[in-house]
């Protein structure tokens, strides 16, 4: 979709709606204050206790969203003068802000199929939203409504994937309220909630530094290089975070069971993420002018550094849910409070150079927190470092090879057209990548394509 409509709208457009995305993703991190997974790690509920607990999560988060709603749509002004080089930001700003009332009403309803793990009907509800805002960002975009068409789209495939949850998981709210309950699950959610507003500063601040100093034309730039890097984590971290969670809570007293199934997860995520960003990386220049066009130019080098940042984040997606089901939620609030200090001191130092520092800052801190976190969810399941790590560095290996492949093709055919090039180097590296790991990784991939298999026959269900 983002490409098609990088043919379509104008650099502006796609910086307004980067910067207002970046601000609903700071309010969202308030929307549950941790109730859903609060919810999801509770074992042993009877169905009046069930009942009890998702009535009163439903009435705290629908709550709080109405007053961010309330909030953000009167802070849009300020915001806006504030962004001055954002031009017509206000009106995007309160357009978006809108989702926060939208997605309220997905919370309860989608924490439920997950603690049925019942994650077939949420990908349901996903997939018409994904095709949803396509079609209709689009038709929007081609009928001139610039940036609205990606916040209009963004709005009308939010609204029916909630109202396919709700309808799927079969669940209405009632007038039960129990102060018992919201402390309970605040009580356990507290540190979760504290994580994801660290979680989403991360995502927002490198965004609004840029939009401030460098203005809407550098957003749109290092908005759309982001997005393209974080293509392959993104869902990875949701689809871990939804499934792994659930999974793990009810094996949380098994740890024997926890390590393989951690280790799997490694395995795939690794195999996945690790070439798809090398060989972003090697082709980038190439990439950004045959997909996005030659007047995308300037994204390339953005590309580059954030390629690294996309492994990172994809390979952290599994520390979070660790943590989470063992109970360690204090921790992981912990480090992703490290990851913020060394991110501001970073952006202090690489901001004086244009969106290539930023990212560079971006990769710098979060390569350092990750690692101190993952080390310490490893432990936090008996299972040896070398042996977590390991996974991982046979997928650099294999990716390496492939990197200095592509490389290779890429100088040996300088006098070709980029779009002549590009599928060679994706076509080399499609083949390199698979030999080496043939060579170097035929056990994982083995082990990652009968667990792919063993999905896909359950129907999305886990039992």
């Amino acid at each position: 979709t983002t490409i098609i409509l990088a043919r379509i709208l104008t650099k502006p457009d796609f910086g307004l709606v980067t910067m207002a995305m970046a601000f609903i993703v700071a309010f969202q991190a308030l929307r549950d204050i941790g109730f859903g997974p609060a919810f999801v790690q509770r074992k042993d509920l009877d169905a009046d206790e069930e009942k009890t607990f998702t009535s009163t999560m439903f009435w705290v988060v629908l709550g709080i969203n109405v007053v961010m709603f309330a909030c953000g749509f009167a802070m849009a002004p300020w915001a806006a003068s504030f962004f001055d080089k954002l031009d017509g930001l206000e009106p995007i700003l309160k357009g978006v802000f809108c989702l926060l009332l939208i997605e309220a009403l997905s919370t309860v309803p989608t924490a439920i199929l997950q603690k049925r793990l019942e994650f077939g009907m949420i990908a349901t509800g996903e997939m018409v939203g994904i095709v949803l805002h396509a079609g209709l960002s689009i038709v929007l975009a081609l009928l001139g409504f610039g940036a609205w068409s990606i916040v209009l789209g963004t709005l009308g495939s939010r609204l029916a994937q909630t109202l396919i949850v709700i309808k799927l998981s079969g669940w209405r709210p009632s007038w039960t309220f129990s102060r018992v309950a919201a402390l309970e699950l605040f009580g356990f959610g507290r540190f979760l909630w504290g994580n994801s507003i660290l979680g989403a500063s991360s995502k927002v601040v490198d965004k609004m530094v840029v939009g401030k100093l460098l203005g809407d034309s550098s957003l749109g730039y290092y908005g759309n290089a982001y997005n393209l890097c974080t293509t392959a984590s993104k869902p990875i971290f949701s689809i871990i975070l939804r499934v792994t969670f659930p999974a793990l809570s009810r094996i949380q007293d098994d740890a024997p069971a926890i390590r393989k199934a951690i280790l799997s997860a490694i395995t795939s995520v690794s195999l996945v993420t690790v070439p798809l960003s090398f060989g972003l990386s090697a082709t980038a220049t190439d990439f950004v002018t045959v997909v996005y066009g030659p007047s995308w130019q300037p994204m390339a080098p953005i590309v580059q550094i954030l390629a690294a940042y996309g492994i990172v984040a994809s390979v952290a997606s599994i520390t979070a849910p660790i943590l989470m089901a063992t109970g360690r939620v204090r921790n992981l609030f912990y480090y992703s409070l490290l990851g913020q200090v060394l991110m501001v001191a970073l952006f202090f130092w690489f901001g004086r150079y244009d969106a290539v520092g930023i990212g560079c800052g971006l990769l710098g801190a979060t390569l350092t927190s990750e690692l101190f976190a993952f080390c310490y969810a490893m432990r936090s399941i008996e299972l040896p470092i070398r042996q977590g790590v390991s996974p991982i560095v046979r997928s650099l290996a294999a990716a390496s090879v492939m990197y200095a492949a592509v490389l290779i093709v890429e100088q040996s055919l300088s006098a070709l057209q980029p779009w002549q090039r590009l599928p060679i180097s994706i076509f080399t590296g499609i083949l390199t990548y698979a030999a080496a790991t043939m060579l170097l990784n035929r056990r994982g991939f083995q082990s990652s394509l009968q667990g792919a298999k063993s999905v896909l026959l359950s129907k999305g269900r886990l039992t």
